[in-house]
């Protein structure tokens, strides 16, 4: 009973901080004035990196094709594709589409290295190329005040019931990442949907650095401009939003949160690393103590969870609410469940070989 009342009095604490946080950070955005200076969409280049994504590309040309306020370019990056996809961007270049082709490098981040070196404006837009975006985002985008990064807000579309479980777990990270630019810092972006100046970018990326490490682009990016001491902006969770699909299996789940995990310890960003650590040993314990409490006493095991799975509810509910994502809140219970064996499978797979699009990581 000691040791559950300790968890439960840690756990609700850590909440708490989170709350606090991302609440302080929501009142001071609200504080800032609004600058007369906004970014010009002709002053935009967006770069697509892509590789193997040919029924992908399709879907974005087609809604490039009905966009009424385009940016600049769209700056299609070919890393070696072996599908046809190259084909489809050339037979759709016009002044708005243009395709370049990698010749010797390969990668993701040299490809993104090459699309913001040729473009000619002073801001470039980096997406992925399954993302889908709305009729409204390069209006919004016109909103935005002038950064060297701006981290824009990535959403996970789900298919079914079950993915909602992958929806959640992108959804906690964004809390912490929002709760702690609050009042320090943004901990992690997502290269589908980044902002940047050109200038800054080329400034800070010191490829030769990190080349060796296949993905992780935007995360090295981000913790290389905050060491410049560069201006980065966290972008409100619904504005210039795009949709991405979520992983289509728990294997390809457990891959992509494997490599996500993996890069992680590589950018030796203490602050990161530490909430990552509290992370672990909230799951450990629960799941030690979910163990103990059933084998000895099968209803303060059950009282235990509910305790746990209420206050989660109500201290996540204002950020899932902003999400319009309340949903996922009726299965954090059971996710709370599976969370520990989650986290000893990627602990796991740290010590495995890592391979993405038939590529070695």
């Amino acid at each position: 009973m000691f040791w559950f009342k300790c968890f439960i009095l840690a756990y609700t604490c850590f909440l708490l901080f989170l709350v606090l946080s991302y609440t302080y950070g929501l009142n001071k955005s609200k504080k800032v004035k609004k600058t007369a200076i906004t970014i010009r969409l002709d002053e935009i280049t967006v770069v697509i990196p892509f590789r193997d994504e040919n029924e992908n590309l399709t879907h974005l040309l087609n809604q490039i094709k009905d966009l009424r306020t385009p940016p600049a370019k769209f700056l299609f990056v070919d890393d070696h594709s072996s599908d046809g996809g190259s084909a489809i961007i050339e037979n759709n270049q016009n002044d708005l589409i243009e395709l370049l082709t990698m010749k010797e490098k390969i990668g993701k981040k040299e490809a993104v290295f090459s699309g913001v070196s040729h473009a000619k404006t002073k801001y470039v837009l980096c997406w992925d190329a399954d993302i889908t975006f709305s009729e409204s985002y390069f209006k919004e985008l016109s909103t935005l005040a002038p950064s060297s990064l701006t981290i824009l807000p990535v959403s996970y579309k789900s298919k079914g019931f079950f993915e909602w479980f992958f929806e959640v777990d992108v959804a906690l990270a964004n809390y912490i990442n929002h709760a702690n630019a609050g009042i320090h810092r943004s901990l992690i972006c997502s290269g589908a949907n980044l902002l940047v100046e050109k200038e800054s970018y080329l400034e800070v990326i010191s490829l030769d650095t990190h080349k060796h490490i296949a993905s992780g682009d935007d995360a090295f990016l981000l913790r290389n401009m905050q060491k410049a001491n560069k201006s980065i902006e966290l972008g409100a969770l619904n504005q210039c939003e795009v949709t991405t699909p979520n992983p289509s299996s728990i294997r390809t789940f457990l891959e992509q949160r494997s490599r996500w995990f993996g890069k992680t310890f590589m950018l030796k960003d203490k602050v990161l690393n530490t909430y990552g650590l509290i992370q672990l040993i909230f799951a450990l314990s629960f799941f030690v103590l979910m163990l103990f409490l059933f084998l000895d006493d099968p209803i303060l095991c059950l009282k235990f969870w509910f305790a746990k799975s209420l206050i989660e509810t109500v201290l996540l509910l204002p950020f899932f609410y902003a999400l319009n994502k309340t949903k996922l809140l009726t299965i954090l219970s059971i996710y709370g469940l599976l969370f520990p064996i989650y986290n000893i499978i990627l602990l796991i797979s740290l010590f495995g070989k890592k391979e993405w699009k038939g590529r070695t990581i």
